[in-house]
Protein backbone atom coordinates (compact mmCIF):
# COMPACT_ATOMS: atom_id res chain seq x y z
CA UNK A 1 0.00 0.00 0.00
CA UNK A 2 1.85 3.60 -0.83
CA UNK A 3 2.20 6.39 1.35
CA UNK A 4 -1.68 8.41 2.14
CA UNK A 5 0.59 11.53 1.40
CA UNK A 6 1.46 10.60 -1.68
CA UNK A 7 -1.75 9.14 -2.99
CA UNK A 8 -3.26 12.85 -2.01
CA UNK A 9 -0.31 14.11 -4.37
CA UNK A 10 -0.96 11.66 -7.12
CA UNK A 11 -4.86 12.39 -7.13
CA UNK A 12 -4.15 16.67 -7.12
CA UNK A 13 -2.40 15.73 -10.17
CA UNK A 14 -4.93 14.02 -11.81
CA UNK A 15 -7.51 16.94 -10.97
CA UNK A 16 -4.90 19.25 -12.40
CA UNK A 17 -4.72 16.97 -15.98
CA UNK A 18 -8.42 17.20 -16.02
CA UNK A 19 -8.67 20.87 -15.00
CA UNK A 20 -7.03 21.74 -18.64
CA UNK A 21 -9.65 20.06 -20.47
CA UNK A 22 -12.31 22.52 -19.12
CA UNK A 23 -13.40 25.37 -20.47
CA UNK A 24 -12.19 29.17 -18.99
CA UNK A 25 -14.39 30.78 -17.37
CA UNK A 26 -12.91 34.14 -18.31
CA UNK A 27 -13.30 33.35 -21.66
CA UNK A 28 -17.14 33.90 -21.75
CA UNK A 29 -16.54 37.65 -19.98
CA UNK A 30 -16.66 39.54 -22.70
CA UNK A 31 -20.10 37.58 -24.09
CA UNK A 32 -23.54 39.12 -23.99
CA UNK A 33 -26.87 37.12 -23.05
CA UNK A 34 -30.13 37.34 -23.76
CA UNK A 35 -34.04 35.44 -23.82
CA UNK A 36 -34.91 34.65 -27.49
CA UNK A 37 -38.55 35.38 -28.33
CA UNK A 38 -41.03 36.19 -31.39
CA UNK A 39 -44.00 38.33 -32.53
CA UNK A 40 -45.09 36.85 -35.10
CA UNK A 41 -42.47 35.89 -37.95
CA UNK A 42 -40.46 38.72 -35.97
CA UNK A 43 -37.35 37.40 -34.02
CA UNK A 44 -36.32 39.67 -31.10
CA UNK A 45 -34.07 39.46 -28.08
CA UNK A 46 -34.13 41.12 -24.76
CA UNK A 47 -31.49 41.06 -21.73
CA UNK A 48 -31.10 38.96 -19.37
CA UNK A 49 -31.72 41.67 -16.81
CA UNK A 50 -35.52 42.65 -18.13
CA UNK A 51 -37.32 39.20 -17.73
CA UNK A 52 -37.20 37.59 -14.32
CA UNK A 53 -39.41 34.61 -15.37
CA UNK A 54 -40.42 32.29 -18.26
CA UNK A 55 -44.13 31.17 -17.83
CA UNK A 56 -46.68 29.30 -19.31
CA UNK A 57 -49.83 31.70 -19.94
CA UNK A 58 -51.92 31.12 -16.45
CA UNK A 59 -55.40 30.85 -15.73
CA UNK A 60 -56.37 34.83 -16.16
CA UNK A 61 -59.92 36.53 -15.77
CA UNK A 62 -60.51 39.46 -18.46
CA UNK A 63 -60.83 43.17 -17.30
CA UNK A 64 -63.55 45.52 -18.56
CA UNK A 65 -63.27 49.14 -19.63
CA UNK A 66 -59.17 48.29 -21.24
CA UNK A 67 -57.63 48.46 -24.36
CA UNK A 68 -57.23 45.43 -26.49
CA UNK A 69 -54.29 44.59 -25.83
CA UNK A 70 -54.55 44.15 -22.07
CA UNK A 71 -55.61 40.77 -21.70
CA UNK A 72 -56.61 40.29 -17.98
CA UNK A 73 -54.94 39.78 -14.95
CA UNK A 74 -54.06 36.67 -13.27
CA UNK A 75 -53.44 35.28 -9.55
CA UNK A 76 -49.42 33.90 -9.82
CA UNK A 77 -48.31 32.57 -6.92
CA UNK A 78 -50.76 34.90 -4.92
CA UNK A 79 -49.63 38.29 -6.68
CA UNK A 80 -51.58 39.78 -9.37
CA UNK A 81 -49.72 40.20 -12.37
CA UNK A 82 -51.31 41.91 -15.26
CA UNK A 83 -51.38 39.96 -18.90
CA UNK A 84 -50.49 41.80 -21.91
CA UNK A 85 -50.42 40.71 -25.71
CA UNK A 86 -47.41 42.27 -26.76
CA UNK A 87 -47.53 41.55 -30.24
CA UNK A 88 -50.88 43.34 -30.12
CA UNK A 89 -49.46 46.63 -28.38
CA UNK A 90 -46.53 46.70 -30.75
CA UNK A 91 -47.91 45.41 -34.10
CA UNK A 92 -51.92 45.67 -33.77
CA UNK A 93 -52.07 41.87 -34.31
CA UNK A 94 -53.75 39.55 -31.68
CA UNK A 95 -51.40 36.40 -30.36
CA UNK A 96 -52.90 33.59 -32.56
CA UNK A 97 -53.13 31.12 -29.29
CA UNK A 98 -52.44 32.59 -26.07
CA UNK A 99 -52.53 28.72 -24.97
CA UNK A 100 -49.69 28.05 -27.20
CA UNK A 101 -48.01 31.42 -25.99
CA UNK A 102 -45.28 32.01 -23.09
CA UNK A 103 -45.11 34.99 -20.84
CA UNK A 104 -42.06 36.70 -20.16
CA UNK A 105 -42.56 38.26 -16.51
CA UNK A 106 -40.72 41.69 -16.70
CA UNK A 107 -40.69 43.54 -13.29
CA UNK A 108 -40.22 47.77 -13.20
CA UNK A 109 -39.95 49.44 -10.39
CA UNK A 110 -41.16 46.82 -8.27
CA UNK A 111 -43.86 46.35 -10.53
CA UNK A 112 -44.63 43.00 -12.01
CA UNK A 113 -46.16 42.65 -15.79
CA UNK A 114 -46.71 39.55 -17.73
CA UNK A 115 -45.72 40.16 -21.66
CA UNK A 116 -47.56 37.40 -23.89
CA UNK A 117 -45.15 36.58 -26.93
CA UNK A 118 -45.67 33.93 -29.49
CA UNK A 119 -42.60 31.87 -28.48
CA UNK A 120 -39.87 31.73 -26.18
CA UNK A 121 -36.55 30.50 -28.32
CA UNK A 122 -34.27 30.10 -25.26
CA UNK A 123 -30.76 31.76 -24.28
CA UNK A 124 -28.81 33.10 -27.12
CA UNK A 125 -25.27 34.32 -26.33
CA UNK A 126 -23.02 36.65 -28.62
CA UNK A 127 -20.02 37.63 -28.23
CA UNK A 128 -19.61 41.80 -28.40
CA UNK A 129 -17.70 41.38 -31.23
CA UNK A 130 -20.61 40.61 -32.84
CA UNK A 131 -22.25 43.34 -31.81
CA UNK A 132 -23.89 46.23 -35.11
CA UNK A 133 -23.95 49.61 -34.14
CA UNK A 134 -26.59 50.44 -37.24
CA UNK A 135 -29.62 49.41 -36.11
CA UNK A 136 -31.46 46.71 -38.39
CA UNK A 137 -34.56 47.90 -40.79
CA UNK A 138 -37.53 46.57 -37.89
CA UNK A 139 -41.28 47.61 -38.30
CA UNK A 140 -41.71 51.25 -37.64
CA UNK A 141 -44.32 50.52 -34.29
CA UNK A 142 -40.57 48.04 -32.67
CA UNK A 143 -38.27 51.45 -33.46
CA UNK A 144 -38.46 53.05 -30.15
CA UNK A 145 -38.26 49.80 -28.25
CA UNK A 146 -34.81 48.53 -30.12
CA UNK A 147 -32.10 49.87 -28.35
CA UNK A 148 -29.12 47.35 -29.98
CA UNK A 149 -28.63 44.75 -32.19
CA UNK A 150 -26.42 41.34 -32.52
CA UNK A 151 -25.65 39.98 -36.34
CA UNK A 152 -24.53 36.54 -36.67
CA UNK A 153 -24.57 34.37 -40.02
CA UNK A 154 -26.02 37.35 -41.99
CA UNK A 155 -28.84 37.65 -39.56
CA UNK A 156 -29.86 40.34 -37.23
CA UNK A 157 -30.84 39.94 -34.16
CA UNK A 158 -32.78 43.42 -32.99
CA UNK A 159 -32.64 43.47 -29.00
CA UNK A 160 -36.16 44.94 -27.66
CA UNK A 161 -35.90 46.83 -24.31
CA UNK A 162 -38.64 46.14 -22.04
CA UNK A 163 -37.56 48.92 -19.69
CA UNK A 164 -38.48 51.40 -22.71
CA UNK A 165 -41.80 49.91 -23.58
CA UNK A 166 -42.92 49.98 -19.63
CA UNK A 167 -41.54 53.64 -19.66
CA UNK A 168 -43.95 54.74 -22.23
CA UNK A 169 -46.88 56.63 -22.28
CA UNK A 170 -49.11 54.02 -24.62
CA UNK A 171 -48.07 51.69 -21.98
CA UNK A 172 -49.00 52.78 -19.33
CA UNK A 173 -52.54 54.06 -20.27
CA UNK A 174 -54.31 50.87 -20.56
CA UNK A 175 -58.26 52.06 -19.94
CA UNK A 176 -60.14 52.83 -22.95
Amino acid sequence: MSDPFQRLQEIEQLCSDSAELLPDLDSHKDDWAGIGFTLGDIELLSTMGEVTEILDPPEYTKIPGVKPWMVGIANVRGSLLPLIDLKSFIIGEKVQSIKKSRVLVVNHSGSSTGLIVDDVLGMRHFALSEQVFELPEVEISLKPFITQAFQRDDKNWPVFSFNALVEDERFLHASL
